[in-house]
Formats: structure tokens, sequence, C-alpha cells
């Protein structure tokens, strides 16, 4: 990919998964990548880990973006960067009935309002660097998917917070969203863990896609990392959707 060198990338939700994944795919571009995860011992070990690979130094930041303040030291403690990865989310399965208020706001303050807040409080730097934001969003901002109401919900606030910022911020800052579909990460492995028959639940993610599988973390973090790099330098307020077809349609 093109124009990635030495660019530093802040990557939410970075310790395991489509983050973590990410993060290995622009170290190998030649980037600095600040590496961010709720907990601090997490991170401090995906930091060991990406630091085994060749490249510049990856540093590590912790915080709950659910908590403002924390959202708020992670912008002081960034400083200026080249492009913002709003990759940190939280997926909880409940029915509307048991879908509380509190679960809709913890939903909402990871998936929506810090992928804003971070946005907002490093915009300065990012215009002054031309810079690029990419929101991981999912097939479900653009489907919806049952007893996930509250999970939709944030991932579509995603999808338009992404096209509202590209309207405002064009010609300064490039902000696009990358849809996923099924992925094999720890989050949804927890997701088929807890149903009443893992195996049937982990078939029925797989059908989902016309593919007829799963996609892994490595093939969203090179739509990522493309999303970010000048290859894709004439885009903005793009979804660059990667579900293996689940939105394409049904057979029938």
């Amino acid at each position: 990919m093109k124009g990635l060198t030495d660019k530093r990338i802040l990557i939410t939700g970075s310790t395991r998964g489509i983050g973590h994944a990410a993060a290995r795919r622009f170290i190998a571009e030649g980037a600095t990548v600040l590496i961010h995860g709720r907990q601090a011992l997490a991170v401090q070990a995906a930091v060991a880990d990406l630091s085994l690979a060749e490249g510049p130094a990856v540093t590590g930041f912790s915080g709950d973006l659910a908590d403002r303040q924390a959202c708020d030291r992670l912008i002081e403690s960034c400083g200026d960067i080249d492009v913002l990865v709003n990759c940190a989310g939280v997926f909880e399965t409940a029915t509307v009935e048991a879908s509380g208020e509190d679960l809709w706001h913890r939903v909402m303050e990871v998936n929506v309002t810090a992928p804003w807040r971070l946005a907002r409080g490093l915009l300065p730097g990012l215009r002054r660097k031309r810079g690029v934001i990419v929101n991981v969003s999912s097939d479900a901002g653009l489907l919806g998917y049952s007893q996930n109401a509250v999970y939709c919900a944030s991932k579509g606030a995603l999808i338009g917070l992404t096209r509202a910022l590209a309207v405002e911020l064009s010609g300064d800052v490039r902000v696009l969203c990358v849809c996923p579909g099924p992925v094999d990460t720890d989050m949804m492995r927890s997701a088929v863990a807890s149903e009443p028959d893992p195996e049937a639940a982990r078939r029925s993610w797989a059908s989902g896609p016309l593919l007829e599988r799963v996609a892994s973390p490595d093939e969203i973090a090179g739509a990522i990392v493309y999303a970010a790099s000048s290859d894709c330098s004439f885009a903005t307020g793009n979804l660059i959707v990667v579900d293996g077809g689940t939105t394409a349609g049904k057979r029938v």
C-alpha cells in the first residue's frame, strides 16, 4: 500500500481480533502504531507481541471507551496522528424485551460516542496532516438481526456518522467505513459459546455469507489498511463492505 510509511496511526480495540491484525499490517507498511485496549495487561501483551516484528516502535494506551474521561485521556496522550481507526466495539445479544437502558448506553458509548469523541478531539492534528478516519462498522449496520436491535442501531449510527463527517471534513480529512460480516474473533467465539447449542450457532454464522464461511481478522484488516492508504486517495464517505456476500441477497 502507498503512503503509510512513518504515519502515526491510532487503532482502538487493537489488543486482539481485527484491530490487532490491522496493527500488524500497518507496521509491515512502515507505520508507527498506537495500540489501545480496555485492559492494561492486554495492551502490554499486544505491544510485546507486535514489537517482535521489524519496524517502528509500538506504543500502547489503555482505557475503557465507555468512560468519557478515559476517552479524553487517550486523546491527550496520543497527540497528532495521521490516521484514526475506530475499531473498538462491544457486541451483546439480547431480545428487545431484555435490552435495558444500561445495555443501550454501554453499547452506544463504545460503538458510537467514542468514535465521535475521538474524531472530534483528534481533529486538529488530522486536519493539519490531511489525515484519514476509518470507522469499523458491520453488516449489522446495513441489515437487521434478531436479538441484536441495540448492536444494529449502534453500527447503523456509525455509518451515518461516517458519511456526515466525510461531507463536513471534505478537503481536509478523508472518512471511510469498513463493514465486516462474520469474523472469527474472540467476540464471535464468545457469542457462539453462550448459545445453548454452540455447534449449531457456529454453523449458522458460517451459513450467512454467500461464501459459506466466516472471515479471518486479517481479511478485514486488509480493507482497513487500504482505506487508510493513498491507494484509496479518491474515496471518502464510502462503505467498504467485506461481508462474504451477506448484504448482496439470499439464495432462493
